[in-house]
Order: structure tokens, then C-alpha cells, then sequence
């Protein structure tokens, strides 16, 4: 049964047909185990690397396993949204996460795989949404609990869906999201991501998506060598000789004629300068520490 669930899930989700064969024989061997945890905020984490554990090797099986098992736990995730009252809406943008990484990896490697199992537990465990264009994660943090904000590779960058998403996240913890709030309401919404370095200000024009999402936030730490921007604007290794950067569009140009004169790109973290936090987001549990990883490129 828990196999014919997770093939129903990868049809209504939109698989890649490549992925589909190799995803039912893992799914057809999952272990009877623990799946209903991974929709748990608090305990998903460490459920997912205890589930993880006993799997094959995503070298051996392309992923497979692990997003069966995901998918398993995503079962859960969706009775967990009808509990709640989040509206299935929400839970098809946001578990559309597997395809569009699917995606991601296939264009990249030419391989279909998933590698993403170490992020997409935070999906399948109630912690992070897509509220239209941009993902918002809830972690408790050590001193106050922070909105992380996420760029998914699809995302439109124009100021009309930015406030959209941002007001629809305010909204959404404070309302149908409260469970998903742990450790207490956040306090600031906060992004770590290569779309805030500083670098890009000298590459785009003041109108482009990237500068507009980047203009939201009060950058407090920059990090140049941190090298995320190589598989999210070049999609490639950031073992990648410079010399060999493609030059596609017009970003990766200027990009890699930067890169050339001996400049940085990097990455940077900041805070969004506007920010109603909503005291009314209900405490359902001990703090926790969170973690953020930003991932994705949006032109």
C-alpha cells in the first residue's frame, strides 16, 4: 500500500517519466518504518537521517530510495495540511520541490537522480512553504525564531508577486502555519543566499528581478568566497576553470568577465527591512535549532 501511495504522489506531483520505473522498484522496498515522523516539525530532522540510514546509498540507486521515502513522509504531510486547515494549494506548490530538483539535477549532471534528500525533509516535515513565488522556512533559532526566505530556480522576481509572498507569510504563520511555529512567533524574516551579494549590484541593471529581491534586505555578514553561485548561475562545479564558465545569458557574462579580472562574487546574509511579526503564532514546543541552505537561482 505504502508504495502504490508514493506512485500516486509522483503522478499528481508531475514526475519526469524517466524517474518513475526506478522510483516504484524503490518504493516497492521501503523499510516499514517511522514515515509519520518525518511530517513532525520538531522531530523530522532527526527522523529523516535515522530513515536515511537505511537506505541504499544514493550512488547506488540514483536517490531512489530516499525519494520514496520522502514521498512516504509527504503522505503524512498532506494530513497534516488538512489538519491544520493549509489548503492543498499550498501543499502542491510547495512539494513541487521534488520535480523542479529532479529537474535541476538532470540539467546539470544529465543524470535523473535526486541528491536533495538533505533538504526536502524540511518540506515533508511542515517547516517550510511556498507562498507563491518565495519558500519561507520557520526555525526556532537560538535566540528568536527567524523566517529563513528561499528562492526557488522558478521563482518571478517582480515587486508584485515579492509583496505577495512576503504579506502571504505574515499571514500564513499567524494563521493556518501556526503549528509550524514550535519555538514561538518569528521575529524577522531573514535570507543567506549568492542573490544578496553585493558583487551582483556592478553586473545587473537597477531594474533586474535579482537587485529588486536584493534591495528588500539589510545585508549584516558578506562571505566572497562562498562559492553557491557556480551551480545556481552557471550551473556547473565550482571546480569549473573560469575559462570554461558558459556565457548563455547576459548575467553569466558579466559574470564570468568579473570573474576573470580577479573579482568575487560570494554570498551574503540579511534581514528584510520591513517585517510585522505576528505575537499571536501560538508556542507548541521546546526551541530547536534550525538551519538554513539557499539553493536557487532566479533570473
Amino acid at each position: 500500500m505504502r508504495g502504490q501511495a508514493v506512485m500516486a504522489l509522483a503522478r499528481e506531483l508531475a514526475f519526469p517519466g524517466q524517474v518513475m520505473a526506478p522510483l516504484e522498484r524503490a518504493a516497492e522496498t521501503l523499510p516499514e518504518w517511522g514515515y509519520e515522523s518525518l511530517a513532525a516539525p520538531e522531530a523530522a530532522g532527526a527522523q529523516w537521517e535515522a530513515i536515511a540510514a537505511m537506505l541504499p546509498p544514493p550512488a547506488e540507486d540514483g536517490g531512489m530510495g530516499q525519494l520514496a521515502a520522502a514521498l512516504a513522509g509527504a503522505c503524512y504531510t498532506r494530513q497534516a495540511y488538512r489538519r491544520q486547515g493549509i489548503p492543498d494549494e499550498i501543499f502542491g506548490a510547495t512539494m513541487g520541490c521534488f520535480r523542479r530538483f529532479l529537474r535541476e539535477t538532470s540539467a546539470i549532471t544529465g543524470r535523473w537522480a535526486f541528491d536533495r534528500g538533505f533538504w526536502t525533509w524540511r518540506q515533508v516535515g511542515c517547516r517550510l512553504f511556498r507562498l507563491g513565488t518565495l519558500e519561507f522556512e520557520y526555525c526556532a533559532g537560538e535566540d528568536a525564531p527567524v523566517l529563513h526566505v528561499h528562492i526557488p530556480s522558478d521563482a518571478a522576481l517582480s515587486r508584485k508577486e515579492l509583496e505577495h509572498s512576503y504579506a502571504w507569510a505574515e499571514r500564513f504563520f499567524a494563521g493556518e502555519g501556526r503549528a509550524a511555529c514550535y519555538g514561538g512567533a518569528p521575529a524577522s524574516m531573514r535570507c543567506e543566499s549568492w542573490l544578496l551579494a553585493p558583487a551582483l549590484e556592478k553586473l545587473l541593471p537597477e531594474q533586474s528581478g535579482i537587485r529588486r529581491f536584493a534591495a528588500d534586505y539589510q545585508r549584516y555578514a558578506v562571505d566572497e568566497d562562498a562559492p553557491d553561485f557556480y551551480q545556481w548561475l552557471f550551473q556547473c562545479g565550482a571546480d569549473t576553470p573560469v575559462e570554461r564558465l558558459p556565457e548563455r545569458t547576459s548575467l553569466q557574462r558579466n559574470a564570468k568577465r568579473f570573474l576573470l579580472g580577479g573579482g568575487k562574487i560570494g554570498a551574503a546574509s540579511g534581514e528584510r527591512k520591513q517585517f510585522t511579526s505576528r505575537p499571536s503564532c501560538a508556542i507548541l514546543g521546546k526551541n530547536s535549532k534550525g538551519a538554513s541552505y539557499e539553493q536557487e537561482f532566479s533570473s
